[in-house]
C-alpha cells in the first residue's frame, strides 16, 4: 500500500464554499486566511467528504516581530493521502485584550491538549474549549514566555516564577515531612506485628 502523502488541488472546493478572502496555493497545500473566518473552514475540512481530514498532526502559533500572531494547523487525510497546512492571521486586538479563535476539538480530539499548550505559552484563548486551562505552568502565572513581549517584562517575570517556585518548595518539604512521619510510625511498630494482625483477622473470621 502507497503511504506517501498525495497532491490534490482543493481549489474548486474552496472557491464553491468558502465567502471570504483566502490564499490557497496547491503546490505548497497551504491555505492562508483570517482566523475570524476558521469557524467556517474548520467544519468543512472535516466534514466534506473532498476534503475529509480526519487527522489534526500538530496545532501551533507563532508571533511575527510586529506582534502578529497566527494559528497553524497541519491536517492530514487518511482516506485521501493528502495534507493541507492551515495558516490562520489572527486580528490586532485593542491593548489589554486577549486573543482568541474557536476551539477545533469539535472536529479533532488531538486539539485539546495542543491548544492548551497554545493557550499556555501564548497566551491566545480558544472558545468552545472544553477544559481552558494552562498546561505546563500555574495558573497563577501572569505573562506567556513565547510572546515577544515576555523579554521585555523578565525582571517581573523572574520574581513570579521564584514565588511560585517558593510556594511549590514549601508544599513539597511539608508532603515529605509527613511522609518521613509516616515510615517512622511504620518502623516503631513491633516486628511482625502486621502478621499477627492478619492471622487474628483470619480466626475472628473463621
Amino acid at each position: 500500500m502507497n503511504r506517501v502523502p498525495v497532491q490534490t488541488d482543493l481549489s474548486p472546493v474552496f472557491a464553491e464554499r468558502l465567502r471570504f478572502d483566502y490564499e490557497y496555493s496547491p503546490e505548497e497545500q497551504t491555505l492562508r486566511l483570517s482566523a475570524e473566518h476558521l469557524d467556517e473552514l474548520l467544519p468543512l475540512l472535516a466534514e466534506d467528504e473532498r476534503c475529509a481530514f480526519d487527522y489534526l498532526r500538530d496545532l501551533t502559533a507563532k508571533e511575527q516581530p510586529a506582534g502578529t500572531l497566527h494559528m497553524v494547523y497541519n491536517l492530514l487525510s487518511f482516506c485521501h493521502r493528502h495534507t493541507l497546512m492551515v495558516i490562520a492571521t489572527i486580528p490586532q486586538l485593542a491593548g489589554g485584550e486577549s486573543p482568541e479563535v474557536v476551539s477545533a476539538t469539535a472536529w479533532w480530539n488531538s486539539a485539546n491538549w495542543l491548544e492548551r499548550e497554545v493557550y499556555d505559552l501564548f497566551g491566545i484563548r480558544f472558545r468552545g474549549h472544553p477544559d481552558m486551562r494552562r498546561i505546563f505552568l500555574d495558573e497563577s502565572v501572569s505573562f506567556h514566555p513565547l510572546r515577544k513581549s515576555f523579554q521585555l517584562e523578565r525582571v517581573k517575570n523572574l520574581r513570579d516564577l521564584g514565588e511560585i517556585e517558593g510556594r511549590f518548595a514549601k508544599e513539597a518539604r511539608e508532603q515529605m515531612k509527613a511522609e518521613e512521619a509516616r515510615i517512622a510510625g511504620n518502623d516503631r511498630k513491633p516486628p511482625g506485628s502486621s502478621s499477627s494482625e492478619g492471622a487474628a483477622e483470619t480466626k475472628s473470621g473463621e
